[in-house]
């Protein structure tokens, strides 16, 4: 039985609006952790709601907070027709790393208390949210001769680990990410070094860019040449500036310029316009999934393994049901799942994405890896959600089985990938 709880008390909300809204919306908070999800009540047309309703969490292992975090979704709720609630559309996201809760200790295990009033996080093209949530996180033993279940006491405040507010997200602030020079690239890059190298790919090169604070990024510099670099470019920054998710590999920014040079052609001396076009992005240090299929050099043991599905599961499920307008990642494969220092999965790679409404999407391109691909979308030309699920199915066997002694997934058709799975498993 677990000896600690994690105490979430959601205060409440002020400012909680669309920038498009027409006034107060119905709205209710939804709390994950660690695979659990609870809700509150729904607040009916209110500016500032007021919850004041408390939630526990068991804590088997306070020494593993350290891995997760605290995620608080707060959405709208429309009324039915029956009087009921009725469909539900996303506001906003506060996330807590659960490592700032406290440095915990058996002894004072139970007075600590925290005070969180996070802006609320949404990224869109078209539209932010302006408000912010005030949540109360404390941790507790479950033995009940000390009142686990209650928050501390009023003379206990003293221990507050930190208390602040964030501002209120203004109506015309942007929320797209910035530029960043191609300059400043350079010199973090050491000049696109071979050197920084991370990965490459069809598309482009992936350098480590180490900023002047120690900080790394990822920097993908797009190959200018190929035909389709413009529309990946644009379509991988479109889609990343809607994407904030624990699961999802975070956006830092972009750089697109533009130069004219001086190039020989067909013995002539001509002016061409080259264009460079990067994407900036955090840096994982354990790399990509690929280098961790195989039994013999990963060494994952079945724990972590369950934690990297469970991880792009929620990513996937983000991309799909989460966002105002879902998107297709159409490339989900071990490659592009990067590992952070804790082992947590990221989907990456947005190149091929698209946005998918309520109707099927149908298109000649079979741009994709061979293995990956859905049957209906290699053959037909048919994109829906199914066809990342398709895709998440294989990768999934690859993870359990540990095995890579096939035919290259990459040149290997989707039945008979899974007829080769089968007869290794």
């Amino acid at each position: 039985m677990p000896r600690y709880k994690l105490g979430v008390e959601v205060v409440g909300a002020h400012g909680l609006m669309p920038k498009d809204s027409q006034g107060p919306l119905s709205a209710r908070v939804q709390l994950r952790f660690d695979g659990h999800r609870l809700c509150t009540a729904v607040r009916e047309n209110d500016l500032n709601p007021v919850w004041n309703e408390r939630f526990y969490f068991d804590v088997s292992d306070p020494s593993t907070l350290d891995e997760l975090s605290l995620e608080a979704y707060v959405y709208h709720v429309e009324k039915s027709t029956e009087g009921g609630d009725g469909s539900s559309s996303f506001l906003g996201r506060v996330q807590i790393a659960c490592s700032t809760i406290a440095d915990l200790s058996d002894i004072v295990i139970s007075q600590y208390y925290k005070l969180e009033t996070r802006l609320l996080q949404k990224h869109s093209l078209i539209r932010c949210v302006n408000g912010k949530l005030g949540l109360k996180l404390y941790l507790a033993t479950s033995d009940s001769s000390v009142k686990a279940l209650e928050p501390p006491p009023h003379r206990l405040m003293d221990n507050v680990i930190c208390s602040f507010s964030a501002p209120l997200l203004q109506e015309d602030q942007s929320p797209t990410p910035h530029d960043i020079p191609l300059q400043y690239l350079k010199e973090i890059t050491n000049n696109f070094s071979d050197e920084r190298i991370l990965g490459q790919g069809g598309y482009g090169v992936v350098y480590k860019g180490v900023q002047q604070n120690g900080e790394a990024i990822a920097v993908k510099k797009i190959v200018s040449f190929l035909m389709s670099s413009q529309k990946q470019f644009e379509n991988e920054v479109y889609h990343l500036m809607m994407l904030k998710h624990r699961n999802i590999v975070r956006f830092v920014g972009y750089c697109y310029e533009t130069k004219n040079e001086c190039l020989e052609y067909k013995g002539k001396y001509v002016f061409a316009e080259m264009v460079e076009k990067l994407i900036c992005l955090e840096y994982m240090p354990n790399g990509s999934l690929d280098k961790y299929i195989s039994d013999e050099s990963s060494g994952l043991n079945w724990s972590t393994r369950y934690k990297i599905i469970e991880g792009i599961c929620y990513g996937l499920h983000h991309l799909h049901t989460e966002i105002d307008k879902p998107i297709i990642h159409l490339d989900l494969k071990p490659s592009n799942i990067l590992l952070d220092d804790g082992m947590v999965p990221k989907i990456t790679d947005f190149g091929l994405s698209r946005l998918f409404g309520q109707q099927t999407i149908c298109t000649s391109s079979r741009d994709g890896t061979f293995g990956y691909m859905a049957p209906e979308f290699l053959h037909g030309g048919t994109m829906t959600p199914k066809s990342d699920i398709f895709s998440l199915g294989v990768l999934i066997l690859e993870v359990i089985t540990g095995h890579r002694d096939y035919p290259d997934v990459t040149r290997t058709p989707s039945d008979d990938f899974i007829e080769l799975v089968r007869k290794i498993s």
